[in-house]
């Protein structure tokens, strides 16, 4: 006979009942999850349901159809991929990704907006109309060119010109420029310079763009025309002025750099040209109201006795400047 085997102990029969209850949790947390996965789909194919529409889906695919083959064949053939895209570029982007045309009667913005100074669609109002929320100012500029010691006025003028632009920063994030109030920037025409502007701007904020000014020589004002009997300023800032020299350079030095300069030029022009070049630069120096008690009337006399400047080269070094006596203050 067999002997018979040994009855359980408590610790075992404890773990198998709890194996067998773990096992059903987990069971039943499965059984859960699939219960709310199909919950979940068909939701999804009831909304799906509610929201298909037989005859919009057949107009959407006619449209498509109609768009791609306008001839109504079901199938094409293309030769290469050139062809492919010049297909889509003629059918597709160009007949449907259209700029806006001004006159049409709608205003496509943000290409379109209402028209102010030489901007805008006005197309006489069937399009954006004229915007109504425009002040009018007057911009005066001034530049003296000639203060600078050392620089040709000509020079500094022919670098520097000036805007009035608007700070807009939707035309920036879609990669646009600011609009200015001219289309290209203004140039200096005369080295001594008082003008004044009038513009009608839209409101906003402006700012002046003057580039090229290296010596820092031209300044301005900004006033509302709202009270045109008494214009109101308009502040800037920073304050739209001139800059001012870190240092004063003497009347002497001045005086040399100028007579330099002539001296340099009249041998490059030579004859009486060049004479007539060391005349004008001594004039112009006696002419500096801390430089009057100089005489220059020596040299004067010398420029009309002697022969005409000798013209020299670039490469060839020309003689020393003569100094002019009593020219220190």
């Amino acid at each position: 006979m067999e002997a018979p085997e040994d009855p359980a102990s408590n610790e075992e029969i404890a773990l198998a009942v709890h194996k067998s209850v773990a096992a059903a949790v987990e069971l039943s947390r499965k059984y859960r999850h699939v219960a709310w996965y199909s919950a979940f789909v068909a939701a999804y194919m009831a909304v799906l349901y509610l929201q298909a529409n037989a005859y919009k889906s057949g107009e959407v695919v006619a449209t498509l159809k109609a768009t791609f083959m306008p001839d109504g064949e079901s199938t094409m053939t293309f030769q290469s991929e050139s062809d492919v895209l010049a297909y889509l570029g003629q059918q597709v982007v160009l007949p449907i990704w259209t700029d806006p045309v001004c006159g049409n009667g709608i205003c496509e913005w943000p290409w379109e907006f209402a028209a102010w100074g030489s901007y805008g669609c006005k197309a006489g109002n069937a399009d954006c109309g004229v915007n109504a929320n425009t002040t009018q100012i007057v911009v005066g500029v001034r530049a003296d060119f000639t203060k600078h010691p050392s620089i040709a006025a000509r020079v500094l003028m022919s670098n520097a010109v000036w805007n009035l632009c608007l700070e807009d920063d939707a035309r920036r994030k879609r990669g646009q420029a600011d609009l200015c109030w001219y289309d290209h920037d203004q140039v200096f025409t005369d080295t001594l310079v008082n003008a004044i502007f009038t513009m009608t701007v839209i409101d906003g904020s402006w700012y002046v763009v003057v580039k090229g000014d290296y010596a820092g020589l031209v300044s301005g004002a900004v006033y509302d025309l709202a009270n045109t009997t008494n214009p109101a300023k308009v502040p800037t800032t920073p304050a739209w002025s001139t800059c001012q020299p870190a240092a004063t350079v003497s009347p002497t030095t001045t005086a040399m750099r100028r007579l330099l300069q002539a001296y340099t030029q009249a041998h490059q022009v030579g004859g009486e040209a060049g004479s007539k070049l060391m005349t004008d630069a001594i004039a112009e120096v006696q002419s500096m109201p801390k430089l009057r008690h100089v005489d220059f009337a020596k040299y004067r006399q010398l420029l009309q006795e002697g022969k005409p400047i000798e013209q020299r080269s670039g490469s060839a070094k020309a003689d020393p400047l003569p100094t002019a006596e009593g020219l220190a203050p």
